[in-house]
């Protein structure tokens, strides 16, 4: 298995992302180069920690029959001296892929260049601030009864 499907799968073990990320082949072909920068942009950052994670999560994962990705692997995950020792690039997966940024150890913001593809729009019910694919002036139109932003 190569590092990018690994990485989509421990991004999705600790987003909780999987239809995206995994499941559904629509959002997996649009995520995977997305999966690549941000691995390339996390790995630049915590060139330390973040090969570490990654390969916890390797050892846990391709054993035979391989597990699913489900709260019982991120409990065991979690267990693992290497997570601990990387909680920080753990947690900064789960930013990257809900905002398109993420802090380093000094607490530098870093932009993960994806902004309008963060997770976090659709579970708000909104667009990314700045960016929309509705024509311009959509915001003098009330909105029609029911619908909800997607």
């Amino acid at each position: 298995m190569d590092d990018t499907t690994n990485f989509l799968e421990l991004s999705a073990l600790l987003t909780g992302l999987h239809d995206s990320l995994l499941n559904d082949p629509e959002d997996r072909v649009l995520n995977e180069p997305i999966a690549r920068e941000y691995a390339r942009r996390l790995r630049g950052t915590f060139p330390v920690g973040f090969p570490a994670l990654l390969d916890a999560y390797k050892a846990l994962a391709t054993v035979d029959p391989k597990p699913p990705i489900d709260d019982a692997l991120l409990d065991k995950l979690r267990a693992i001296q290497a997570f601990k020792d990387n909680e920080i690039v753990a947690k900064q997966i789960v930013n990257v892929w809900y905002f398109s940024q993420f802090n380093d150890e000094t607490s530098n913001l870093i932009d993960g260049g994806f902004y309008e593809r963060g997770a976090v729009w659709p579970l708000i019910r909104a667009h990314p601030i700045g960016f929309s694919t509705q024509l311009h002036g959509y915001w003098t139109h009330k909105p029609r009864r029911g619908k909800t932003t997607k």
